[in-house]
């Protein structure tokens, strides 16, 4: 009874450490702008063909490497191509030094069809104290594209911070999946050692087990076990495709569902045999 009693606590010990990790809030060093994009926002205000050009701007910066990704779309533009984009430090109304680079040039510029064009890019390197000025006061910074007919900028727009979202589930990194099987892999066979342990006490007490001992001794029910298995992955396979999960966390996930499957049928075994 005893030993039924801990192979049940190790149970929900292992049910509760692996939610807490699966259950773990979003990314905090992710941080997100936008701007809307107006041609009347340069200085000084577009006046020539491309006046009535407009777009809006996603930059998302990686705090942990001082990383960004460009998420742009613009319209209404005469030109043919643009052939700059960048984030710019200075105040609205204020021209300044161009501070993160999107890695356009003229020479591998961005075609524009029928005035419209949409531009993403990521891994894009930012310096830390732009970084840290950045976060300070997005306020102080603008992201301006530039175009073929207006190389000093069609359209600009000061940077706004979004909101954090709440927290959602996450899904393990590779280390924190290698966590959770260690993990798994010392209950598996704290549990293991506990429905075996009758054999060692007999043996010590130099007793002739029963034929109920005996089949008590038979850990592993390979039939037992092999349903459990089916019933544990299908779930997480389930799991996994409402989730979208990368082949990293599939492949993380059935791991850790055949040691639980283990568990599971170590526990099950145990008690059908009392």
């Amino acid at each position: 009874m005893r030993r039924s009693l801990t192979s049940f606590v190790l149970m929900a010990l292992t049910v509760l450490a692996v939610a807490s990790i699966m259950m773990r809030p979003a990314r905090a060093d992710i941080v997100t702008f936008t701007a809307q994009l107006l041609a009347s926002n340069e200085v000084p205000p577009i006046t020539n063909a491309d006046s009535n050009a407009f777009g809006q701007v996603l930059v998302t910066l990686d705090t942990s490497n001082n990383t960004f990704r460009f998420d742009w779309s613009i319209n209404n533009v005469a030109s043919p191509q643009i052939i700059l984009s960048h984030i710019h430090e200075g105040a609205a109304g204020v021209n300044g030094p161009v501070r993160i680079d999107s890695q356009i040039s003229p020479a591998s510029p961005v075609p524009l069809v029928n005035g419209s064009a949409v531009f993403s890019r990521g891994n894009l390197p930012g310096a830390a104290d732009v970084v840290s000025r950045l976060l300070a006061n997005p306020a102080g910074f603008y992201f301006n594209i530039h175009s073929t007919l207006n190389p000093g900028g069609v359209v600009r727009g000061q940077l706004v911070r979004q909101a954090a979202p709440p927290p959602v589930a996450g899904v393990p990194t590779l280390s924190e999946w290698g966590a959770i099987l260690m993990g798994l892999l010392i209950i598996a066979s704290c549990v293991f050692f506990l429905a075996g342990r009758s054999r060692t006490s007999m043996a010590l007490a130099g007793a002739a087990p029963s034929p109920a001992a005996e089949n008590r001794m038979k850990v592993i029910d390979w039939r037992l076990l092999a349903k459990v298995t089916l019933y544990v992955e299908v779930v997480i396979v389930l799991a996994l495709i409402a989730l979208s999960a990368t082949p990293v966390d599939l492949a993380g996930a059935v791991t850790s569902g055949l040691v639980v499957a283990f568990i599971i049928h170590l526990v099950v075994a145990d008690a059908r045999r009392r």
